[in-house]
């Protein structure tokens, strides 16, 4: 009889234990705060210009303190990456299913879609044969676009690596490849046209069983690569100013993005001078140069949520840039998408 007891006791006691723990767990439980609509607050800090951020899958237009939703279809599917074509009041955009990616021609006025320009879910049913495509970028000639490509592609394999490739927005987004990138890296990623026909990019490799970034350019379709930025700063996210003589980046240097740096270094050519860490062991991402020049902005978490917020340093270009300010509060920006910056 004491035995049967012994047994039930103690499977009581374990019971008691078990709903203890659950309990201690769920009371220190952390609720994380939902993110507000940006049309639903106003920015902190005033900023020249015009911009275009992503958030939760559409494209908002923050324009004279105020934040307007363009309302894009969201039966296309998650709005991301906008991006200015100079001399219009344009965009161009990126929609994102769950098998592949289109870029758009958008008026950034009010957010009428003028052209789809890229059809990446093609005939075929093999699906690893339909295309991604991201990053887009307009040269300042309004027309001449580039962006990352998953082509040329087998449907053997659903390995994707991305390489720069160059078309135009009048006719289609990938017409030339550019760049060839190295296999299982992920690629050839985030491009800028710059003026001359130089291309600059974000290009993944790896050693040692160690995946970096290093910032190259190009002069030519397929041609030499001149690295700017070493292995081991491990820099991607380019960005360059309006006059073409500063270039911004993220820097993870070694540490497994755990901690990134927004780093700033003045840019001649295909040389790179004397680079410092403007904002220093943060968790920062997607710098964009304002269009006027006068500064930088770039997303970063302000605190525990993680939600990623819009911050501006003035002067970013200057040998003393000013202190960095957040922009906005409660919000949560899309990371991978750097503001657009008009006029």
């Amino acid at each position: 009889m004491r035995r049967p007891l012994a047994l039930i006791v103690l499977l009581a006691l374990m019971a008691a234990f078990a709903f203890g723990v659950n309990r201690f767990f769920a009371a220190r439980k952390t609720t994380i705060a939902s993110a507000a609509a940006p049309t639903e607050v106003h920015p902190e800090v005033a900023l020249p210009g015009t911009l275009y951020l992503a958030q939760r899958g559409d494209i908002y237009r923050l324009s004279n303190g105020t934040f307007t939703d363009l309302h894009l279809p969201a039966g296309i599917g998650t709005w991301m990456q906008p991006a200015v074509v100079p001399g219009t009041p344009d965009i161009v955009a990126v929609a994102r299913t769950a098998a592949y990616s289109d870029v758009y021609l958008i008026d950034g006025s009010n957010g009428k879609i003028l052209r789809q320009l890229s059809h990446n879910k093609t005939a075929t049913v093999t699906i690893q044969l339909w295309h991604w495509m991201f990053w887009p970028h307009v040269a300042a000639d309004g027309n001449t676009m580039v962006v990352s490509y998953d082509a040329p592609k087998s449907g053997q394999s659903y390995e994707i690596d991305f390489a720069v490739w160059q078309g135009s927005v009048s006719q289609k987004p990938a017409t030339q490849q550019w760049t060839q990138p190295y296999s299982f890296t992920g690629g050839d990623v985030q491009p800028l046209p710059l003026p001359g026909g130089r291309l600059l990019y974000a290009k993944y490799q790896i050693t040692g069983g160690n995946v970096f970034s290093q910032l190259a350019m190009q002069t030519n379709a397929l041609g030499d690569i001149v690295y700017l930025t070493s292995a081991a700063a491990d820099c991607a996210q380019p960005a360059v100013s309006p006059d073409g003589g500063t270039l911004a980046m993220i820097c993870a240097s070694g540490t497994g993005l755990q901690s990134t740096s927004l780093v700033v270094a003045p840019l001649q050519g295909t040389k790179l001078g004397t680079a410092h860490a403007v904002v220093a062991k943060c968790m920062c991402g997607a710098p964009a140069w304002s269009a006027d020049g006068s500064g930088l902005g770039y997303l970063a978490p302000a605190d525990a949520t993680g939600h990623f917020q819009l911050w501006w340093i003035a002067g970013a270009s200057t040998p003393r840039p000013a202190a960095p300010k957040q922009v906005t509060t409660g919000l949560d920006f899309d990371a991978t998408s750097p503001p657009a910056w008009a006029p």
